[in-house]
């Protein structure tokens, strides 16, 4: 970074083949600010973004060890809305904004978008992140809430299929456990241990302040500055040592539950053990997301093999999800014959790797995948949930397009080879009741 007034250190991230810039900044309480600029636009964007997920379950501070319950990070994020003077979401309402929050498995962001009033929208997302209030009244009504919703997620096949999925996939890391934990570790969840977590993972140099919109930058971090002074805390940042289980490469096998459900589904699952990140996890991403593309998309010949015989549906999904430290991809849907479909993706699978696939058609779907990415770029909306999909990969946003040229049709075979194997792979099968 290149260093400019007292406390705050800026610079300007520019990507000439782009035609885009960014602006980064280190504030005065340690937080850090990231400006992305989309002139002419009225909507204006903020999220807050804290580098801690449901997998942060055991850590040491200072060489001190700490594990708590799992679903924790999902209901710090809940309970941070409620402050004493009531829930902040009706402050953001009155103004005419709209907030929200989600938690994954590697960071918890909440944000608000609005037209007018930005500043004091921005005033009240960082009250909201920085500071905590955890009435015991409040913190038992959420747990009942949050039980509610994870009781409710059982009677729902997409959840249960693909939840059922990772248990059967990672035997040790927490993936296995559902963002929002159990009714058991829930219920395990106390005032202290939240305000624990808080002091721990909401310190500002824990912390993303990212802002999309029409902005002038110098302006911009004075206020952001001024804001995340006014509620930052005093004290030390926290010395973090993340803790997370080895991971063998085997898996349970498969699963299989009855549900009340029209037809069968069928999920097949394959782990990348390697603990990727930055430009390396968005290597292995993009080849990994371009073989799919490849052998499974609505133009592919094996989606209409299986869609002609009755094997999927419209809610058939090849997909690769990733973010810093795991990867793993999910194969299938609705079926009305499980067997014959998990054989039709395995003689797809096994016949990539040997024959190979088409240099030609990889081609297109790069340039496919280039004019998806470019649009990321059209509204302030796009690019910010972008750069927060970079962020959560520790990657750079404006990397893609060179990290995506760079994807030999040697590399996608690789990653076919390496990635689909039986060992590392695990099926999910829900059954109609009877």
């Amino acid at each position: 970074m290149i260093a400019s007034a007292k406390a705050t250190r800026s610079r300007v991230v520019t990507s000439r083949r782009l035609d885009e810039k960014r602006h980064e900044s280190l504030l005065a309480c340690g937080m850090k600010l990231v400006f992305l600029p989309r002139r002419g636009f009225d909507k204006k964007l903020a999220f807050v973004v804290s580098d801690y997920g449901s997998l942060d379950r055991e850590w040491k501070n200072h060489g001190r060890r700490v594990v708590v319950p799992d679903g924790i990070a999902h209901f710090l994020e809940h309970q941070l809305f409620k402050k004493q003077r009531g829930d902040m979401t009706d402050e953001f309402s009155r103004r005419g904004a709209y907030t929200n929050a989600h938690t994954s498995h590697t960071m918890t962001a909440f944000y608000f978008e609005c037209v007018e009033r930005f500043e004091e929208n921005l005033a009240t997302l960082l009250e909201m992140t920085l500071t905590s209030w955890f009435d015991a009244k409040l913190v038992n009504t959420e747990r009942d809430i949050i039980i509610q919703e994870i009781n409710q997620y059982r009677d729902n096949p997409n959840w249960v299929g693909y939840q059922q999925l990772l248990e059967t996939l990672y035997l040790k890391y927490p993936l296995r456990v559902d963002i929002a934990g159990t009714a058991q570790t829930v219920a395990a969840i106390t005032p202290e241990l939240l305000e624990l977590c808080h002091r721990t993972f909401y310190h500002p140099g824990n912390l993303t302040l990212i802002v999309s919109g029409d902005f002038e930058p110098r302006s911009l971090r004075r206020l952001a500055d001024e804001l995340a002074s006014r509620f930052a805390p005093s004290t030390p940042a926290p010395r973090l040592e993340r803790i997370r289980p080895a991971e063998p490469e085997d898996t349970s096998g498969r699963a299989e539950r009855r549900m009340t459900l029209a037809r069968p589904r069928l999920l097949l699952g394959f782990k990348d053990l390697e603990p990727r990140r930055g430009k390396g996890l968005l290597h292995a991403e993009l080849a990994t997301a371009l073989a799919l593309d490849c052998l499974f998309s609505r133009e592919s010949e094996a989606y209409e093999r299986m869609y002609g015989q009755g094997l999927i549906g419209g809610d058939f999904t090849a997909a690769f999800q990733a973010e810093a430290g795991f990867g793993y991809a999910i194969l299938g849907g609705e079926t009305r014959d499980p067997a014959a479909l998990e054989e039709s993706l395995w003689q797809t699978l096994d016949q990539a790797k040997s024959r190979g696939l088409d240099g030609a058609v990889l081609e297109r779907k790069k340039r496919k995948f280039l004019g998806r990415y470019l649009r990321n770029f059209n509204d302030p909306e796009s690019t910010a949930y972008s750069f927060l999909n970079a962020l959560g990969q520790k990657s750079d946003l404006f990397d893609f397009p060179a990290v995506l040229e760079k994807v030999t049709l040697a590399d996608v075979h690789e990653r076919v080879r390496s990635l689909f194997e039986r060992r590392r792979s695990a099926a999910s099968l829900l059954l109609p009741m009877g």
